[in-house]
């Protein structure tokens, strides 16, 4: 019923899971199997790619953020990316929980192969900042601890890269990813409703096109009686910045197939990387 790609597949099949948490871990967490089950049922993917802080509604208050803390080895959101990925066949990457590890907070992304094996950490290495005229206060600084390394993780000749949300602000953070070789980025994200229509596109298609890569950016589904209310717009970016898949709001499924010959394409008709000068951007 569920297969694992094959090393002689040169495309790369997406599923972006925009949806809200539920009420309670619990329920989130099984909604959430019904959603990867409906996705490899209709879609067949390869790679199955979460939201940022996809188990509990998105927020800074940090006794939230305390208790939802777990550790990867041993927590229960963890144990089901792993059981899902292993059962269904296919690579997940579990947008972020808090992440406990001794004394510190993290932002974490984990990255699970068909086999239910871990192959990637990233631990968000912005923390967001934002203050707003309307009052609106994001402050991850103090709650959270940074984290300090690049991730990448392998499917189907795709090197892939992770960041979450704020990270998108920093090119230099997309540029080493592509230094390194990567053809995709997820942004596991939760923008808020009142910066998304100035940031949320604009920034992704940005960071496409001045690295020459697929991104796919991930938001949960919008819910207007929330807190934090998400702006949503999950989508699939090529190279050059063309939006190939768009969800709206709601709770969707955002699929579509990538080509890795695409993004050589680009670079070769457009040279980018040969025509740096690094020698003098850091004078």
């Amino acid at each position: 019923m569920f297969r694992t790609m094959t090393s002689s597949e040169t495309s790369l099949r997406l599923c972006l899971l925009q949806f809200a948490p539920q009420a309670g871990l619990a329920k989130t967490l099984i909604h959430l199997e019904e959603l990867v089950e409906r996705s490899a049922n209709e879609y067949n993917p390869q790679i199955i790619a979460l939201p940022e802080c996809f188990n509990f509604e998105y927020c800074t208050d940090a006794s939230i953020i305390t208790a939802m803390a777990e550790t990867i080895e041993e927590g229960k959101t963890c144990r089901t990316l792993s059981k899902l990925s292993k059962k269904f066949g296919v690579y997940i990457v579990g947008g972020t929980i808090v992440e406990r590890d001794g004394d510190n907070l993290y932002n974490t992304s984990t990255v699970w192969n068909p086999n239910g094996e871990l192959i990637a950490r990233y631990r968000k290495v912005h923390l967001c900042n934002y203050h707003s005229e309307e009052g609106v206060d994001i402050v991850e600084v103090g709650i959270f601890t940074p984290g300090d390394d690049l991730a990448t993780f392998q499917v189907n000749g795709f090197k892939c890269g992770i960041e979450i949300c704020y990270d998108v602000h920093f090119e230099e953070l997309a540029k080493a990813y592509r230094r390194s070789g990567c053809d995709l980025i997820f942004f596991l994200a939760a923008f808020p409703i009142s910066i998304g229509p100035q940031y949320w596109e604009l920034l992704h298609r940005a960071r496409a096109i001045d690295n020459q890569l697929f991104v796919a950016a991930v938001s949960p589904a919008r819910n207007e009686q929330a807190n934090y209310v998400v702006y949503g717009h999950s989508m699939i970016i090529d190279p050059i910045g063309n939006v190939l898949a768009k969800a709206e709001t709601g709770e969707e499924i955002v699929f579509h197939e990538i080509d890795p010959k695409v993004s050589r394409k680009f670079r070769k008709e457009l040279p980018l990387y040969t025509s740096r000068r690094p020698e003098v951007y850091n004078k």
